[in-house]
This record gives structure tokens, sequence and C-alpha cells, in this order.
């Protein structure tokens, strides 16, 4: 069981993610948890047995007992330890999908960008005006594009403005 968790962090951590290793993790917790269900009801059994209180087991055979139990209980504490790694690597790889998606989104991003200018473009210069978007006419598409970059900067020297006057304060 240890080896496979070991494998499976060689897995996560390698160059290359692998969208199976999420249900290989839950497998093996499924497996951890059943190793758990089948451990944690003898080390009751066999801390019961190996008091002194109890008749039916003879004194020479509960040092067997002990023995069993100290397995027991190390197998108990290694299958938490396990689940804790298993734990944690699904985080990890969780976090290294997340940061794959984030790299994915940033590109596709970019793309629009570039993509955007020309379709704005192309927009403009489709549109079917008397004198062309170039002309001189008073509501042209050009001018209006000038009209509304000198509202949008004029509003952020305002907003940059006010915002330094409350700062100050």
């Amino acid at each position: 069981m240890e080896e496979q968790v070991v494998k499976l962090e060689e897995v996560i951590f390698g160059e290359k993610l692998i969208h199976e290793t999420t249900s290989r993790i839950y497998h093996l917790k499924r497996e951890l948890l059943s190793i758990k269900r089948a451990v944690w009801p003898l080390v009751d059994v066999c801390n019961r047995l190996m008091r002194f209180d109890v008749e039916l087991v003879p004194a020479d055979t509960k040092p067997y007992f002990r023995d069993v139990y100290d397995h027991a209980v190390r197998i108990n504490e290694m299958v938490d330890t396990l689940r804790e790694l298993l734990a944690t690597a699904l985080d990890a790889n969780l976090s290294l999908i997340s940061v794959s998606q984030n790299k994915d989104t940033k590109r596709l991003a970019a793309w629009a960008a570039i993509i955007a200018a020309p379709t704005a473009i192309a927009g403009i210069y489709g549109m079917n005006f008397q004198t062309g978007p170039e002309g001189h006419a008073m509501f042209s598409p050009f001018s209006a594009e000038r009209n509304r970059l000198k509202s949008g900067a004029g509003t952020v020297t305002l907003a940059s403005k006010a915002a330094r006057a409350f700062s100050a304060c």
C-alpha cells in the first residue's frame, strides 16, 4: 500500500497531469478505509484479551495477544498516516489541476484580446454609412469613438484626482 502511495505521489508531481490520478487516490482511500474497518475491532478485542482480569485466557498466551495488539495498533496508525498522505496528495493534485486550468484560461484570454482589435475594425468598416467610416460627418464611427475615449479619459482623470484628495485627508 505504501508503495502505491509513493508511486501516486510521483505521478502527481510528474511533468504531465493525468486526470485519472484523482480516481486512483479515491480508490486507495477506500482500500485504506476497508483495512481500517478490519483492524479497528481487532485492537479492542486484543486489548480486552490481554488484560489480567479475563480468566478465560491462560497466562502463557497473554504475551501473544499483546504482540497481536501491538501489530494491530501499528497497522492502525500506519493506515491513519497513509490516509493523511492521500488527503495531502489529493489536495496537491487538485491544486496542480487548478493551476493548469488557470494557465489555459490565461492563454484563451490572450487570444481573445488579440482577436478583439481586428473584430472591432471589421465591425466599424462593415457598417453601412453614406460617407464611410473615415468621412467627416458629425457622428461618424471614428468621431463617436474619439468622443468615448475623451470622456473615458476625463473620468479616469477626475477619479484619480478625487482618490488623491481623499488619501491626503
